[in-house]
């Protein structure tokens, strides 16, 4: 009997150590784990989940790895874990990765002098302090330039950079400067003759299997954005946070050299040396910067971008945290990150005290833009066809069709454009379009290689002749675009409603534009 209670209970650990696999269908290659598999308790996780939505936290996506397996995923919907995400600033740890690569190829010393790179570009009268700025002085943010302020894209912002007056002699002061990170794609470019993209695709995107689509935006001379613009899957930054971690290691390979990564991740400079060092222990942004790197407390250090799109390492917990989504307040989402982690332990927890931590998290979803419509003011199965007064959009006419279920594609036409954006009624529907909205920024220009973007729309009735409408860019955090539509007899009135600024204060005025019905067709065979 106790012989059967033995294997029994052996078999339910190697059943726990065995792991789980992603409740999404989307494969990334990561191998996933129970999370009592790897020392965490399912409940831990629920609570840290539980403390995301008490705080207010607006989470896109999220992936928490121990031990190199996926302990817990989760999306809110319309999220999902194909969708490609703005990182913004992350992508400067990237751009330290791949200097680390050309000085591992002997191509560039970190003491190698800024200036020596750009002859051609370099101003006629230099500042003195120009001659000892060095590479490694951008990867520390270290210039010590007057401004952080460049005119200029591509060459002619690297001109502006190179002529800027100092405040501080290189190395000695912090100042963050996204231009540093863009001069050192500029220095890449220069001695390898490829973009960024095309330098560590073979190096590091093939190798550690991200995204064949990972996107990467241009400056106006056609490379590749140092400082951000990199756009990818949130898994992309889970193997990328798990190849730092493991010292440039992966798939039992050493890709990168481990004294490179070292140096990335220690604190070269300090943010506020003169602050007080208690308010300083409390700051994640006070800890120190390593090769456009953060480093953090507990140990632990992150890539970083706007509104947290966050790579995070815990070494000590053997942890990392790979995040897409609008948060303000970074530091606070980080606390509880260090909170899940002290709740770690060693070895394999007993698996009776796992739950399915998969089922609760399938409730978490992105909040609706509008409360349910009336369904009596609902219209299925038709098109409306207006014509607009002239506008400074150029919008001619608006089309909407309601199919059989009372989903809303909107139409757009001018002069030299079609767009067209679905909305799901009381839900959500994915689109495409490169179309630049009134507001927000949505979308950049495309001279810098964006077209399209993904959205995700929603609608519903919010009066018995009000369509109000919700357009979500998936392409840059925060950029939405609400569309209120009356229809009063045979007349539009389409209001574009300003977005709110920081503070809930409306950025801009409310732009309303009118229109007159031309057509209008009620379809016999609903689509």
């Amino acid at each position: 009997m106790k012989r059967l209670l033995f294997a029994w209970a052996a078999a339910l650990l190697c059943l726990a150590a065995t792991g789980q696999g992603s409740p999404y269908s989307y494969p990334d290659g990561l191998p996933r784990s129970t999370p009592e598999a790897q020392g965490v308790r399912s409940e831990a996780l629920a609570d840290f989940f539980r403390a995301l939505d008490a705080g207010g936290y607006e989470v896109h996506g999220i992936m928490i790895l121990r031990h190199d397996h996926v302990i817990a995923e989760h999306w809110w919907y319309p999220y999902a874990p194909q969708i490609k995400h703005a990182m913004y600033s992350n992508t400067k740890t990237w751009t330290a990765t791949a200097i680390g690569f050309a000085v591992q190829e002997g191509l560039l010393k970190v003491s190698d002098r800024v200036m020596d790179f750009f002859p051609d570009l370099a101003p006629e009268h230099p500042a003195p302090e120009l001659a000892s700025l060095t590479v490694e002085h951008l990867l520390t943010m270290s210039a010590g330039h007057r401004s952080t302020y460049y005119e200029g894209s591509g060459d002619d912002q690297v001109r502006a950079f190179l002529a800027m007056d100092y405040a501080h002699a290189p190395g000695t002061s912090f100042a963050y400067n996204i231009t540093c990170s863009h001069m050192l794609s500029q220095i890449l470019t220069r001695v390898t003759g490829e973009t960024i993209y095309e330098y560590l695709r073979p190096r590091l995107f093939v190798p550690l299997g991200l995204s064949e689509d990972i996107f990467w935006e241009m400056d106006l001379s056609g490379r590749n954005m140092g400082n951000g613009g990199m756009h990818a899957r949130t898994s992309d930054l889970a193997k990328f946070g798990t190849f730092l971690k493991n010292k440039g290691r992966w798939d039992g390979r050493q890709l990168l050299d481990p004294a490179w990564i070292e140096a990335m991740t220690t604190p070269h400079i300090w943010q506020n040396p003169d602050r007080d060092p208690a308010v300083n222990a409390k700051d994640d942004g006070s800890q120190g910067y390593g090769y456009q790197t953060w480093m953090g407390r507990h140990g632990s250090w992150r890539a970083i971008g706007a509104s947290n799109q966050l790579t995070m390492v815990v070494p000590d917990s053997d942890v990392v945290v790979a995040v897409h989504a609008s948060i303000g307040d970074e530091n606070g989402f980080n606390s509880l990150v260090y909170q899940l982690c002290d709740t770690m332990e060693d070895g394999v927890i007993d698996p009776y005290m796992q739950f399915d931590l998969n089922a609760f998290l399938a409730g978490y979803a992105l909040k609706m833009p509008f409360a349910p419509g009336d369904p009596a003011s609902t219209l299925r199965s038709c098109t409306r066809r207006y014509a607009l007064e002239q506008n400074a959009y150029g919008i001619r006419t608006v089309d909407f069709r309601f199919d059989k279920d009372g989903n809303m594609y909107l139409t757009l036409e001018g002069d030299a454009f079609t767009t067209n954006l679905p909305f799901g009624l009381d839900g959500w529907k994915y689109g495409a379009t490169d179309r630049k909205p009134a507001f927000g920024r949505m979308v950049y220009a495309n001279m810098m290689g964006v077209t399209t973007y993904e959205t995700a729309g929603s609608c519903s009735w919010t009066a018995s002749d009000e369509l109000s409408a919700y357009c979500l860019s998936m392409f840059n955090v925060g950029a939405e675009e609400t569309f209120r539509f009356r229809f009063d007899g045979d007349t539009l009135h389409w209001t574009l409603v300003a977005p709110k600024g920081r503070g809930g204060a409306a950025a801009a005025a409310d732009v309303v534009l009118s229109g007159t019905l031309i057509r209008t067709t009620t379809r016999t065979t609903p689509f």
